[in-house]
């Protein structure tokens, strides 16, 4: 029961991360190793609010916009400006944001490790067992719902079809009227606002601390690959192959292997199906732009 319990919610806070790492990805075209630190500004950003006097989910909320503002802002000053000059300078850019944000955060909070001033609550039990406390529940229905979401506001809004349209080819897009620019920043928006809400609920579940967004681009990056490169819904899946994974694996080897094992999940999928999980719809498409 554990295992379950402790792989839906590794899942989602994985989903949710992973989705906008590779939103940025496939519109993008390069590896937002900032990102990772989404996830820690959004846990810091979460538990201020938190402190303030609000409650976790209006807290939860405005952390997750906070950071999808701070993500617009930093496309608009650091990436946009270099993006002509190619994939691995918007690469090394990403690195010196991660650093930035790493440095605010560590200068403001300090480097000791915090927690969410939360009610302690039951855990409910399923079939006479402990199973999930209210918490933890509110994270899996959340990232499930977000996860929903997301698919239908990329399949049927005008705005989600522009995302796909420059994602699949900006040239063309721009030709039918899109303006990639406004969908860059939606794009910056949208993905580190579910970093943000992914580094709360990463808070919530256990400590606060400054290497919590170097952990997790590690995982976010194993997930990426094992999903497929530019498949959100690769990646979605990927997210529950990585967390339970990770959560049997855990019961051989100690904690601290928690990123070996994500790395171990990858080379044995990539062994049998080199496009990732994505090619089990054939959603192996080569991307030629």
């Amino acid at each position: 029961m554990d295992i379950i319990t402790f792989g839906l919610i590794s899942a989602s806070v994985i989903l949710l991360s992973s989705v906008g790492f590779a939103l940025i990805v496939q519109v993008e075209g390069f590896l937002n190793i900032a990102h990772g630190q989404m996830l820690l500004l959004g846990a810091y950003s979460g538990l201020f609010l938190s402190n303030l006097g609000l409650h976790i989910i209006p807290a939860s909320i405005g952390a997750a916009i906070f950071c999808g503002l701070v993500g617009a802002l930093f496309y608009g000053l650091l990436f946009r400006p270099v993006k002509a000059k190619g994939v691995l300078v918007l690469l090394f850019t990403s690195v010196g944001a991660a650093y930035v944000i790493y440095g605010v955060v560590g200068a403001i909070a300090g480097k000791r490790m915090l927690a969410f001033d939360l009610p302690l609550v039951r855990a409910m039990k399923l079939f006479g067992q402990p199973f999930m406390t209210i918490y933890e529940l509110a994270i899996v229905i959340v990232a499930i719902a977000v996860a929903l979401c997301l698919h239908l506001f990329l399949a049927y809004t005008p705005a989600g079809k522009s995302i796909r349209a420059v994602a699949d080819n900006e040239d063309l897009a721009r030709a039918r009227g899109i303006d990639p620019l406004r969908t860059s920043y939606l794009v910056w928006f949208v993905a580190s606002a579910l970093g943000g809400l992914a580094g709360v609920f990463l808070g919530i579940m256990g400590s606060l601390h400054l290497s919590m967004g170097w952990q997790q681009i590690i995982i976010i990056l194993a997930t990426t690959v094992l999903g497929g490169i530019g498949s959100l819904y690769g990646v979605m899946l990927a997210a529950f192959v990585i967390a339970f994974g990770i959560e049997i694996g855990l019961i051989f080897v100690p904690a601290s292997y928690r990123s070996g094992l994500a790395f171990l999940i990858i080379v044995v999928v990539l062994l049998v199906k080199p496009q990732g999980l994505q090619a089990l719809w054939g959603g192996g498409r080569d991307r030629t732009h």
